[in-house]
């Protein structure tokens, strides 16, 4: 297990790959059109970003590559409780990684899954559910308020927490999916990779 310090590659690499998840994100945005595309877009998003977290998680197998990780991908959501979710997502991968071990399934499973429920609270529950009538308020002149108010209406009424079961399910499955393409593409060059699947 390699827990030396991060290089400028490493960095740079974690970066670019970072983006490759945040250009999915800003591709799928228009989405954000319908109240029920709203409340499900984290679902969406933990389904399809564990490929990346999982390559970044095996290939730079050192502290600090989720917290860059998740730096990166708070930033540029650009809204201050997505941002702080983020990085606290970013705090306990560090913990949980260095627990488990660098590039450890387990260990990023673990990370990933409470990455994307708290990437789901920042950008959809809380504001959708919690700040929704002060959004509203702001995206009068946009056109967004009665789509931003029918969102909120779908999480309070059927429920946030059954939101954060879909993430945490389709977390699950995203890192299975993840952990494969790994297993099979990237960790099967190296014996000390394939050890630790």
């Amino acid at each position: 297990m390699n827990t030396s310090k991060l290089k400028v590659k490493d960095i740079i690499t974690v970066t670019l790959l970072t983006l490759i998840n945040v250009v999915i994100f800003v591709i799928s945005s228009f989405l954000y059109a319908l109240p029920i595309t709203i409340v499900l877009m984290p679902i969406f998003f933990s389904l399809l970003e564990g490929v990346v977290y999982f390559i970044i998680g095996t290939k730079i197998k050192k502290p600090g590559a989720m917290m860059i990780y998740s730096f990166v991908r708070g930033i540029l959501g650009g809204y201050l409780p997505y941002i702080v979710l983020y990085l606290l997502a970013g705090v306990i991968a560090e913990i949980i990684l260095k627990k488990t071990g660098y590039g450890n399934i387990k260990g990023l499973t673990a990370s990933y899954v409470i990455t994307q429920v708290l990437a789901g609270i920042g950008s959809t529950i809380y504001p959708y559910a919690i700040a929704a009538k002060s959004m509203a308020e702001n995206s009068v002149s946009d056109g967004r308020r009665e789509t931003i108010l029918a969102a909120s209406d779908l999480l309070v009424s059927w429920g946030a927490p059954l939101l954060v079961v879909g993430i945490i399910v389709t977390a699950l499955i995203g890192a299975a999916i993840g952990a494969k393409i790994v297993k099979k593409h990237i960790a099967a060059d190296s014996t000390e990779e394939q050890d630790e699947f």
